[in-house]
């Protein structure tokens, strides 16, 4: 028997605008009293008229454009309607037939995954479960969101979870949103149906998935129990039927909610309060020019420098950290890149650091002194200078961190080791890597100061008379 499981993903971004999407409320929701960022539009109340939030709508078309999506100049709102107790107007403003964005793709891995639409609309309120009640929070409804479409073109659970972290990714080098799902500014709905020897299973769509490795999990649950029921009820012809399923994480398990809805159940219609939206060819090209250099460009720009999959990987994940790289490295070193690279992906990585406290030239200093200095010392140094501001070299010579290359210094201190230490002469002249002792023997009468290359060469010439 031979499963090909076929999964498409919708993706929703709360866009992180100072006000929702058409109404001047506040859209800063995390955490706010309950009910307070509230007014007639987001409420719904009769005569309230909504007024699209130009940000959101430049915002949807800018993650288009990042997703390789063609836009569409002109488009319209649309009212999908339904009722459930956290949409207080019983309709959500949202698009259909004719979205910002269409036509993408996004590749991960090896896979290409077509992006059908990333289409702006409304976010709902919340309702909130205590003690056997449900409870209503409307600070959320009305927030822009942008809902991100996929092709069933993801073949597995663990592309699944890889496809939504480059969707984060891109949506936080963008600055659009903090695409944080603990939060809830971002969201997935996975959907799932099998082929099975050409086969299909009925399609179901997974509701409160709400972290990525839960993701994955729902997934894999959602592929075994429909392989199950493949198995029992012998699938003679292809179904049809869609359902919505809710996930229970302490369960690790979907459950059935409801028979799916089809786009005709919602019956959607033009939104009749507001008009066209109109992006002209030079307005797209205007935001077009707003994108940042992106994760893919920026990790083949690494790897032009010689650096790792590792190291490149690490570097351009997040945008800020990618900045800070950038705006120590700006020249076409490889060895120097990698001096820096392993100082940021190090000993910075364990602190917040931030752009505007650092210092291009405490990492060229250091580079140019490496030879005087042992590798800890540079990795502490590199953190002192973070933090104080001071200068690594000041600071080195203040701690007596500067190795000391004077040959007759170092020399004199190789006699004592030698003269202090017969045993470990004799086990050198039986096994010369055995050398290692004396090495550390004279880096501590140094105190740690000796050169260890230098110690090293003049040890062994000593031994050898």
């Amino acid at each position: 028997m031979t499963t090909t499981p076929i999964i498409g993903l919708e993706v929703h971004i709360e866009l992180k605008t100072k006000s929702k999407m058409f109404c001047g409320c506040d859209a800063q929701h995390f955490h706010a009293e309950p009910n307070t960022h509230t007014c007639p539009v987001c409420l719904g109340l009769p005569g309230a008229l909504p007024v699209p939030n130009k940000t959101a709508c430049e915002w949807c078309i800018k993650l288009g454009l990042a997703l390789g999506c063609t836009i569409n100049e002109e488009t319209f709102f649309e009212r999908k309607n339904y009722f459930y107790p956290d949409l207080a107007k019983s309709y959500q403003i949202t698009q259909l037939q004719k979205p910002f964005s269409i036509n993408g793709h996004l590749k991960v891995d090896e896979f290409d995954i077509r992006i059908n639409r990333a289409h702006q609309e409304e976010d709902t309120g919340k309702s909130v479960h205590v003690n056997g009640e449900t409870l209503l929070d409307f600070n959320r409804s009305g927030v822009p969101l942008v809902e991100i479409v996929s092709e069933p073109d993801i073949p597995s659970p663990e592309i699944a979870k890889k496809y939504l972290l480059k969707i984060q990714q891109i949506v936080r080098y963008l600055g659009i949103s903090d695409a944080d799902i603990e939060k809830g500014s971002m969201r997935c709905e996975p959907t799932i149906n099998l082929n099975i020897d050409g086969k299909f299973t009925p399609m179901a769509e997974i509701k409160n998935v709400a972290s990525l490795t839960g993701v994955m999990t729902a997934i894999q649950y959602e592929i075994d129990r429909q392989t199950q029921q493949f198995e029992i009820d012998h699938i003679e012809k292809n179904s049809t039927n869609k359902t919505t399923r809710g996930w229970d994480a302490d369960k690790q398990q979907t459950f059935l909610q409801r028979e799916k809805e089809g786009s005709a159940d919602y019956r959607y219609f033009p939104e009749p309060d507001i008009p066209p939206i109109i992006f002209t060819k030079e307005q797209i090209e205007e935001i077009r020019q707003t994108l940042p250099e992106m994760p893919d460009v920026k990790f083949a720009k690494y790897k032009a420098l010689n650096l790792s999959d590792y190291d490149a990987n690490l570097l351009s994940e997040d945008a800020g950290f990618s900045a800070i790289f950038d705006r120590i490295v700006n020249n076409n070193d490889p060895t120097y890149a990698k001096f820096v690279a392993n100082l940021l992906i190090g000993p910075l990585k364990t602190i917040e650091i931030t752009l505007e406290k650092i210092n291009p030239t405490h990492f060229k200093t250091l580079y140019d002194n490496k030879d005087k200095l042992s590798s800890s010392a540079i990795k502490q140094l590199i953190l002192d200078a973070y933090n104080s501001g001071d200068d690594p070299l000041e600071l080195a010579q203040k701690n007596n961190l500067l190795q000391v290359s004077d040959t007759g210094a170092i020399e004199t201190l190789a006699k004592e080791v030698i003269a202090a230490n017969p045993k470990a002469v004799a086990d050198y002249q039986k096994n010369p890597l055995s050398i290692g002792f004396l090495i550390g023997q004279l880096m501590k009468a140094s105190k740690g100061s000796a050169n260890p290359q230098l110690s090293k060469e003049i040890l062994e010439k000593l031994l050898s008379l």
